[in-house]
This record gives structure tokens, sequence and C-alpha cells, in this order.
């Protein structure tokens, strides 16, 4: 049976606002989920959600019944409060909080890995966690000064990937180089000039494949780890493409390779 609340002052929206921050986020170890496709891939998946919340107008009486019957807390909220909860551009009706359990990526020797080196566009990063998942890569390592994949912007790119792979953060290049030491994975990274065309280096096993900045590119400190520099050739004077384009062309190697 579905809960009415009436109040903006009940401590469910409370949470739901606390949580577009990311401090908050962290520590109370939990997220935002906001859209039918992203809630229901989440309940599909038995992610471990703590409640949902739906406006009034939200017209999926089979998908509710189905949350009521695996125990999922659903509450009803008037559209006037549900829309000062999301800053979605158009109506979702659905959102959900979920948990946040800690995440330990330990990859097989084989395993392809993307590495995110301050990525900042929340939409780039989600095109690349879809694409990861699509070419079968393993995990995703962030390092910090990368945008937090918890944002709403960034799950809402994702498209419910964010489901589908590990996804761990790092502090510096030094953490991940020790996360990478017992796999032995080399480390590839891109660089606009002067690396060996993509296509004529063997980037489809045991490589975690590093993307840099959108405006500065890979760092230094990461760039002096690494085994293999690939540069992605292009016609005319253009410098560089955008990274989640850069990314799913380095991926997809994986694929060709089988």
């Amino acid at each position: 049976m579905l809960t009415r609340i009436e109040s903006g002052d009940n401590s469910k929206l409370k949470l739901v606002r606390k949580l577009k921050n990311k401090k908050a986020r962290d520590d109370e170890k939990k997220f935002v989920i906001e859209g039918f496709n992203l809630v229901e891939e989440a309940v599909c998946r038995n992610v471990d959600i703590e409640f949902i919340l739906v406006s009034d107008f939200f017209n999926a009486g089979s998908f509710i019944d189905k949350c009521l019957d695996k125990a999922i807390p659903v509450l009803e909220v008037p559209s006037a409060l549900f829309e000062k909860l999301t800053d979605a551009e158009f109506g979702v009706g659905i959102l959900a909080v979920v948990r946040r359990h800690d995440i330990r990526l330990e990859p097989d020797k084989d395993d392809a890995l993307l590495v995110l080196d301050r990525v900042q566009d929340p939409g780039n990063m989600g095109t690349m966690i879809r694409t990861a998942v699509a070419a079968g890569y393993a995990g995703i390592i962030a390092v910090k000064g990368t945008v937090d994949v918890y944002s709403a912007k960034v799950l809402r790119a994702t498209a419910g990937m964010i489901f589908d792979i590990p996804i761990v953060y790092v502090d510096n290049a030094a953490e991940l180089k020790e996360l990478l030491a017992p796999s032995g994975h080399r480390l590839a990274v891109t660089v606009p000039t002067g690396g060996r065309a993509y296509y004529e280096e063997d980037l489809d096993k045991g490589v975690a494949l590093v993307i840099g900045n959108e405006g500065n590119g890979v760092s230094d400190e990461v760039l002096s780890m690494a085994d293999i520099r690939v540069t992605i050739p292009m016609c005319g004077e253009i410098e560089s493409l955008n990274a989640a384009v850069s990314a799913a062309i380095l991926m997809y190697e994986r694929m060709r390779n089988g």
C-alpha cells in the first residue's frame, strides 16, 4: 500500500534534498536515482533501495505493486513537492534513494579497465560508463578530481549501466599504481600527439586505458607511469576529439580484436 506524504518537512524529502550534495552522499553512503528507466533497472537488479518516491501524477501501478511485493517502501508525493526534489529538465515522476556499498576492484590479468583522470563533464562520464559496459570492460577507476559518478546528471547519462560495472575512486597516481600492481595491467595513456597510432597497439587485454581531463588531458603524474602512449590520428586541423568519443574508439579495440 502506498504511503502518502503531504509535508515538505518530511524526513524522507529532507534526505533527498540533502543528497544533492556530494559530501552528504559520501557521509550517508546513499545516492538518488531519477526517472522510471533508472529506477526500474535498480529494482530488476535487486539494488539496495531504501525507498521510492512517486509523484501523484505517476502512472505505473503494476510496477509499484512489484516494488511493494519486494518490500521496497513506496511513498506518494504531491507533484508540486516532487518537482522541487529534482533538477531534471522534464518531469521524471519517480525517484529512489539507493544505499551505497563498498566496492572492491580485483580484475583478472586479462581484463580491460578504464581510468578516468579528472574527467569533469557529467555527460562524458555517463557515456563512457555505458561504452565501457558495451565494450566488455571489467571496471572503472576514477582519479580524484573526476566528477562524482553518483551525481544526478552522471546517473541519468549512464542510462542504467551504472549498476553493471564496478567503479572505484583513487586519490592520486600512486594509489592508481598500487591498485593495478597485483594484476600487472599495462597503463595505456592517450596523448594528442607523439604516441603510437592506437590500432598499432594491443589494447584488448591486460590494459588500463586512461582518458584525461577535457581541457588539460592526462596529468603529468599519470603520464609518467605510462607503459603505452597512444594517439588517435586525425585529418585536417582538428586538434582533439571529445573525450567520450575518443574513449569509445579506443575501448572498442577490445571488441574488434575479439
